[in-house]
């Protein structure tokens, strides 16, 4: 997309949808990463040592911000 003034450019965000039913988001890879392993931490303890940082980038999708 363009404008009069010069192409558009979209910010993003990261999203991650817990099997949990819990939706995560932040506004970085470092961000989403922090969240998550918090959310692990907090309501998945079993699990929390099970994920590292690529694995919580590989569920997670970019959406562009509305």
């Amino acid at each position: 997309m363009s404008t009069a003034d010069g192409p558009k450019e979209f910010e993003f965000h990261w999203v991650l949808d817990c099997p949990c039913g819990e939706t995560l988001t932040g506004l970085t890879e470092d961000e989403i990463v922090e969240v998550s392993l918090a959310h692990l931490g907090a309501k998945h303890p079993d699990m929390a040592e099970a994920y590292e940082r690529e694995h919580i980038l590989f569920m997670a999708r970019r959406l562009i911000r509305s």
